[in-house]
C-alpha cells in the first residue's frame, strides 16, 4: 500500500500543473519545516495557504491569503477552497485557478489599493498634524495611523485637535476665548480643506495676528 503523499509533498505537483507564475514553498513553525501545510506565492506577490487540518485529515483546505489590512472584506472574498488529496494534482490545480484565483486575484488587488490610499493619508495626516503643532507653541502631537491629535496645556485648560483623514474636530475645555480664536484661525490657515466661517476668524492682541 503506497502512503499518502503530505501536503508539503502534493503542493509541488499542484505548482506544476498551475502554471510557472507560482512557485511552492515550505510552511515552517520557527525553523521546523511542516508536512502539512504550504505556500503558493505568485510573482506578483499573492500567496495560497494550503494546510490539512487535524480534524480533517485527507483534504486539502486552500485560502488566499491577504496582507494586513483594515479593507471592509464582504461576503465571499475570503472563501477557501476544500478538495480531496486522493484527487490527482491537475484536478486539484484546475479548481484551484477556476473557483479560487479569480476572486482572490480581484480581492487581493482591491486590498493593495485600500492599504496605498490608507498609507498616503496617514502621510497626509501626518504632515498635517505636524506643520500645524508647529505653529501652536507648546503643542505636542500624536499619530495613530489615519488618526493624529495636537494638544495644547494653557495653565488653565486644553486645546485639543483631532485630525481623522479629511475630518477635523476641536475640544476646548476652559479656553480663552482669544485662545479659541486663535486655534480656529490656524486650522482654517494651515488646513485649507477644512472651511471656517469668517466670523469665528482669529482676532488681533497687541497687533499681532494670532
Amino acid at each position: 500500500m503506497d502512503t499518502p503523499l503530505t501536503v508539503a509533498e502534493l503542493a509541488h505537483s499542484i505548482a506544476l500543473e498551475l502554471g510557472g507564475n507560482w512557485r511552492p514553498q515550505p510552511a515552517r513553525h520557527g525553523v521546523q519545516e511542516l508536512d502539512h501545510a504550504a505556500t503558493f506565492t505568485h510573482l506578483d506577490g499573492r500567496q495560497l495557504h494550503l494546510s490539512e487540518r487535524f480534524d480533517d485529515p485527507g483534504y486539502l483546505l486552500i485560502r488566499g491569503a491577504f496582507p494586513a489590512t483594515d479593507y471592509p472584506f464582504r461576503r465571499g472574498e475570503r472563501d477557501s477552497l476544500r478538495v480531496a488529496m486522493s484527487e490527482g494534482p491537475a484536478e486539484i490545480a484546475a479548481r484551484i485557478a477556476a473557483d479560487l484565483i479569480p476572486v482572490h486575484r480581484d480581492v487581493h488587488e482591491r486590498v493593495k489599493g485600500r492599504n496605498r490610499a490608507q498609507a498616503e493619508m496617514r502621510r497626509d495626516v501626518e504632515g498635517a498634524a505636524r506643520d500645524l503643532s508647529a505653529r501652536l507653541p507648546g503643542a505636542r502631537t500624536r499619530v495613530d495611523g489615519t488618526t493624529a491629535f495636537v494638544y495644547m496645556n494653557l495653565e488653565p485648560g486644553e486645546v485639543r485637535i483631532g485630525l481623522d483623514g479629511d475630518t477635523v474636530s476641536l475640544v476646548l475645555n476652559d479656553a480663552p476665548r482669544i485662545i479659541a480664536d486663535a486655534v480656529v484661525f490656524a486650522v482654517s490657515r494651515f488646513l485649507p480643506h477644512v472651511h471656517t466661517p469668517e466670523d469665528e476668524r482669529g482676532e488681533y492682541v497687541d497687533g499681532c495676528a494670532l
